[in-house]
């Protein structure tokens, strides 16, 4: 609407202005109780101090964590799709909450004018919705609703003088919403502000008190990083107390809170969403093949290919509490009738999935599931190439060099010589040719281990009439290993320190909301060695990022 303007200029200028002028004066009044913080008490005896990397102050919300944010404020039991008609956002990482990346353009101030509208249309559709919105108890006063309504819009108490602006533009209401009762009203076009805010659009960090060559985060920054990490989405109003008490900032109040939030459904869609974006998940839905050649495929099989994996994650990570070793090796999943048919299992299956035991040696893990093996796969055939690529980028953090230009295409098979698909590889990209860096001693290896498995991700013994060669050797962090099959490069990935911490810097990543930065690399050292020494579960992995010093706290700049 036209009376929130001042939100224009915000939109046009951007956030780092804005955090120039308030962090000059409103410092004390914003970042909320500040106490000393212990080291970090995971961290070995005599280990290097794991200081923060620099990271934006002014993050705005992904789209995931707005329409996140938009269902929890309401109190809704599901997402709104709120952001379903936004531009789609690019970053510059694997995950799409970069903050540093997230910006907005002209056509994205018109969509969160739009969307600040809808949603405070449905916070104030009747006094429960409205009650809902400020947090499940609606206050006596008006002045009360307000503050109970910015606490949770901001992620931390209201100013006086913000409220006292709020309370201008509360009174105001029944000009514009007649058909409204006063508060309603009023509560609709403080929201419409409150929506439209940069408080509520971006995670804005103000804190510039240099202590120990790092500036601590206040507890409501606290609470704000670890819920968009942990859940994308806002704090609720337990981890909002335990900042306002100061309980947060204690080990044992923080500790409790970090258990208490990995306990919530909603950390478990944050891992969810994280493993989806790692592996590639969205290219599933476009998956395509002939029935001719593949009569097991059909177009509902390309959601059942995403449920097995969400499936298979839900259980190794939660109910089992597994580590990163048994997201590579586990010899089960979950199948339907869809993919029965593909894996060739023998037994009554119908539309509901059911867990299922991979016990003939063909199978286990992630990367023999089918929807990895037919998303990295031709329309016809397999593709160890793109397989190797990708184990190398995405689960290796290998250090591949980009490819040349102007790569010509594998030549075309000679029909009077046969040769499996493996054999015309190497004759193009291993040893002696171009490709006898990269490919003949990382990628091409990598890839091999999966020649087993067809462009459905079928099991095949021969590819061409010819017996398939699923064995190779691959030099993790320059140490040999040979395997003969995915299984068992799954295997040894499982036990490599470059996996790990591949991983780990992953999450690193993900929880922070940025890119990764030179001073993480000790803490992801030392979490990924834990990580494989200890086969510690995904969620203590979790536990141990959060509680690092390099979570809780900012590079010692004041600059925005």
């Amino acid at each position: 609407m036209c009376h929130l303007g001042t939100m224009s200029a915000f939109m046009r200028t951007g956030p780092l202005l804005l955090i120039a002028v308030l962090a000059a004066g409103c410092e004390g009044s914003l970042v909320g109780p500040r106490v000393e913080r212990p080291v970090d008490p995971n961290l070995p005896e005599g280990a290097p101090r794991e200081l923060p990397s620099a990271s934006s102050r002014a993050a705005r919300l992904s789209h995931v964590e707005y329409e996140n944010t938009a269902r929890d404020f309401l109190g809704a039991q599901a997402s709104l799709g709120i952001t379903s008609s936004f531009v789609t956002d690019a970053t510059s990482t694997t995950f799409s909450n970069n903050g540093g990346d997230l910006n907005v353009t002209a056509t994205q101030w018109t969509d969160y004018q739009t969307a600040a509208e809808n949603l405070a249309r449905l916070a104030t559709l009747d006094t429960a919705a409205l009650t809902a919105a400020a947090g499940g108890t609606l206050p006596g006063t008006d002045r009360e609703i307000i503050a109970a309504l910015g606490r949770r819009a901001f992620r931390r108490a209201l100013t006086g003088d913000e409220l006292d602006d709020y309370m201008t533009l509360f009174a105001d209401g029944p000009t514009y919403y007649a058909t409204l009762t006063p508060r309603l009203a009023g509560a609709r076009l403080v929201l419409e502000a409150m929506f439209q805010s940069p408080y509520f659009l971006y995670r804005i960090e103000l804190s510039t008190q240099v202590t120990a060559e790092v500036i601590p985060l206040s507890a409501a920054e606290l609470a704000t990083r670890l819920s968009y990490g942990l859940w994308a989405s806002m704090p609720d109003d337990a981890l909002l107390r335990s900042a306002e008490d100061g309980t947060l900032l204690t080990a044992d109040g923080y500790t409790a809170q970090v258990v208490r939030l990995l306990a919530d459904p909603r950390a478990k869609a944050a891992t969810q969403s994280f493993h989806a974006q790692l592996l590639e998940q969205s290219k599933y839905a476009d998956i395509t093949r002939s029935t001719t050649l593949f009569p097991e495929f059909n177009a509902t099989l390309r959601e059942s290919m995403r449920q097995e994996q969400v499936r298979f994650l839900d259980d190794v990570l939660f109910a089992q509490q597994g580590g990163l070793a048994a997201l590579f090796t586990t010899q089960s999943t979950y199948v339907d009738d869809n993919l029965a048919r593909v894996y060739g299992l023998t037994g009554t299956f119908n539309s509901t999935f059911q867990k299922v035991q991979l016990s003939d040696g063909k199978r286990g893990g992630l990367f023999t599931q089918i929807g990895f093996l037919a998303a990295h796969s031709t329309s016809t055939a397999s593709d160890p190439i793109h397989r190797g690529v990708f184990l190398n980028h995405r689960i290796l953090c290998a250090p591949l060099p980009a490819p040349p230009n102007n790569v010509p295409p594998l030549p075309s098979p000679d029909p009077n010589v046969p040769k499996t698909l493996r054999q015309r590889i190497t004759e193009f990209t291993g040893a002696g040719t171009c490709g006898a860096g990269c490919h003949s001693t990382m990628i091409n290896p990598a890839g091999f281990a999966f020649e087993h498995y067809d462009a459905l991700g079928r099991w095949r013994d021969t590819d061409n009439n010819l017996p398939v060669n699923a064995s190779d050797t691959y030099f993790f962090d320059g140490t040999a290993r040979s395997f003969n099959g995915a299984l068992e490069l799954s295997t040894a990935m499982a036990e490599e320190q470059m996996a790990h911490r591949c991983y780990t810097q992953h999450w690193v990543q993900f929880l922070h909301g940025r890119g990764l930065g030179a001073q993480d690399t000790a803490m992801v050292n030392r979490v990924g060695k834990t990580s494989k020494d200890d086969n510690v579960p995904v969620t203590t992995i979790l536990r141990l990022l959060v509680e690092s010093e390099s979570f809780k706290t900012r590079p010692a700049e004041v600059t925005p």
